[in-house]
């Protein structure tokens, strides 16, 4: 076959043109030119906002912002064609999340071919409301998020403190021995079980998760890109494919194995529940199939693990950074509690100063700086400008809790913000850490309680500290599916 190389000059040149006529018309076919679209900057042909997005590398949610402030708190841009519209400020985002219109998800375009299924993270429309309804009755009905779970939760963090004292204040790294602690709260709801920290299946289930949001890219990107699900051959493309391929594989087994006892008249956890409703459709829904099951384990391990154990990963470093946040919180916790018990959430009203640094480390870290996609499922309108169908829509949480009109000096650590007369918590309606509308994070209730109980115990057992040869504290990030703080150790100092 003649390779472009072999052309003449002028066949080459011929060639070259029709392709750039080819690109240049696709893009002036996709630019809606008929349309009231949200303002926002020019792009290049065919590559559209591409080059101005690349150029700010991992930070995407500061180009957004720094969009705002120039062309109001709705803007649009153009990736290679795609229509993107970002939204800023919690009230246009609250207006548009609730609209149904905006309510769907973009299609995983790598992952939906390796699994057949939904789940509930992607699913949209009917098929959505139905499983989002199933899982909170399920999840409500084990007592996920309710105080009886409460003891579910604090055990796990007991053994974490277990197991970190086994280390005897030697520097360490926290993020894996966390992830394992959440996933086993999960695991709870899920299996009915717990499993050792050493157990094989377990750990290939923590060791495939990592390796999926390593692979994922800044936001999902890969997986949210139809190019990339036609361009499998690229290394990273085909490394992220293979991770989701091995956790995917690992939880089929591990459903599979579960499921082998199955008992209709015991259901002793969510997979049995969701089995049983199965079984009532006759094995003919499209909501409660045994692909759709696995999928929605998947999403709940996935997003009830990474999220929580990011913002704890957050809150350690923080601790380490500001020792005299660290000493506050810890003396509250022993005018509360004392020295010989362990706090609960009872004490959550008597404990204001430490509910006020986990939501200035939930504002100030915003691990999830643009949320989740959206996608317009049809023809809508937002304040006045036109949304047109197939529109994936972004909401600049990060904005939201970096928004000099309503946070004093944003970029500073500031825990006294949620504090009246330094003594009583104020809830503050922009934190917005799960979300806005109707698609608001399933687990909200679940994290919380995750979060207030992981953080108090070990403030409680431990006080964090730099390792003495250790570079300063540093704040920066790692854009992957969430933000993330970069690899740090931590001497993990137990408290008389």
């Amino acid at each position: 076959m003649e390779s472009f190389t072999d052309l003449n000059p002028l066949d080459a040149r011929s060639t070259l043109l029709g392709v750039a006529v080819f690109l240049v018309l696709y893009w002036l076919l996709r630019r809606h030119p008929s349309r009231n679209l949200p303002p926002g900057p020019k792009g290049w042909p065919v590559l559209g906002n591409l080059p101005q997005l690349a150029r700010m590398r991992a930070e995407p949610h500061r180009y957004f912002s720094n969009l705002a402030a120039r062309y109001g708190n709705v803007i649009s841009v153009n990736l290679a064609g795609n229509l993107i519209v970002v939204l800023h400020g919690a009230d246009v985002i609250r207006e548009a999340f609730n609209q149904p219109q905006l309510s769907a998800r973009p299609r995983l375009y790598v992952s939906e071919k390796l699994r057949p299924g939904v789940g509930i993270f992607i699913s949209s429309g009917a098929i959505w409301t139905e499983l989002r309804r199933f899982c909170l009755k399920v999840l409500r009905g084990f007592g996920m998020g309710k105080s009886s779970f409460e003891e579910n939760i604090a055990t796990e963090a007991l053994f974490l403190t277990d197991e970190w004292k086994k280390v005897k204040g030697a520097p360490l790294d926290p993020k894996h021995m966390i992830s394992q602690s959440i996933s086993n709260v999960i695991c709870a709801v899920v299996f009915g079980e717990r499993f050792q920290y050493t157990d094989v299946n377990f750990r290939y289930l923590i060791q495939y998760s990592d390796d999926v949001f390593e692979q994922i890219g800044a936001g999902g990107v890969v997986d949210f890109t139809p190019l990339f699900a036609k361009l499998t051959f690229l290394p990273f493309v085909r490394k992220y494919k293979d991770a989701t391929q091995a956790l995917i594989d690992q939880i089929c087994r591990m459903v599979d194995t579960h499921n082998q006892d199955f008992d209709a008249d015991n259901i002793r956890d969510f997979t049995d529940a969701f089995l049983q409703e199965e079984s009532k459709h006759g094995g003919t829904s499209d909501v409660f199939s045994r692909d759709n099951m696995k999928r929605v384990v998947a999403d709940l391990f996935g997003a009830g693990t990474e999220t929580t154990t990011t913002t704890l990963h957050w809150s350690i470093l923080y601790m380490m950074a500001y020792p005299e946040v660290q000493a506050r919180v810890q003396k509250e916790l022993d005018d509360v509690t004392g020295r010989n018990r362990f706090p609960r959430m009872s004490d959550k009203p008597d404990l204001p100063y430490t509910e006020a640094v986990i939501c200035e480390i939930q504002r100030i870290s915003t691990i999830v700086p643009l949320s989740v996609p959206h996608f317009c499922s049809e023809d809508t309108t937002l304040l006045g400008y036109d949304i047109p169908k197939g529109t994936v829509v972004l909401s600049n949480l990060w904005h939201c809790h970096y928004d000099p009109t309503i946070w004093r000096e944003p970029e500073t650590f500031r825990p006294e913000r949620f504090l009246e007369d330094e003594k009583k918590f104020i809830k503050c309606e922009e934190l917005t850490p799960f979300g806005i509308g109707r698609r608001i994070c399933l687990g909200e209730h679940l994290a919380r309680m995750e979060l207030f109980i992981f953080f108090t115990l070990l403030l409680h057992e431990f006080t964090f500290k730099n390792p003495p040869d250790a570079p300063p504290v540093t704040f920066d990030g790692i854009d992957t599916v969430t933000w993330a703080p970069k690899k740090f150790k931590v001497c993990v100092i137990p408290r008389a």
